[in-house]
């Protein structure tokens, strides 16, 4: 694994990710009303050994609502960790990691130089010394 390109990926997907985290609650809480709703027929007896309609119908809604907390569960986890590396850097590391992780490189080195007047290789090696530092916070040591 290489640190450096999963420290970017995680601070690229962050924002999506804290932001998926009301809408799987959303999903989960519609899948519980669907399941409570769920109406069964009168003759519910299973046809050649398989279950019934109705039965077939809530195990779907079980299996999608266990997918879904699963999901919640570890992607609330993986956002908790990201605050916390993001919470270990200065503001300025904060400000460059952050932009780097909206924009291309090229692209945010040039509107990094502008707001904070820095030379491209100093926002370079600060980006550098920021995934470092944010990859220490949230990981641990990663390289011995």
């Amino acid at each position: 694994m290489n640190w450096k390109e999963e420290a970017k990926r995680e601070l690229r997907n962050y924002d999506a990710m804290k932001e998926s985290l009301p809408n799987i609650k959303l999903r989960i809480e519609a899948i519980q009303a669907r399941k409570t709703s769920l109406k069964t027929m009168s003759d519910d007896t299973p046809v050649m050994g398989g279950g019934s309609t109705y039965e077939d119908r809530l195990l779907n809604c079980i299996v999608e609502e266990e997918r879904l907390k699963a999901t919640y569960r570890a992607d609330k986890i993986r956002v908790e960790l990201i605050e916390r590396g993001l919470a270990m850097l200065n503001e300025t590391e904060r400000a460059i990691v952050e932009e780097f992780a909206r924009n291309r490189p090229g692209r945010a080195v040039e509107i990094l130089a502008d707001r904070i007047g820095y030379e491209r290789a100093q926002i370079y090696r600060l980006y550098d010394q920021a995934l470092y530092r944010f990859t220490l916070a949230e990981y641990g040591i990663t390289e011995f």
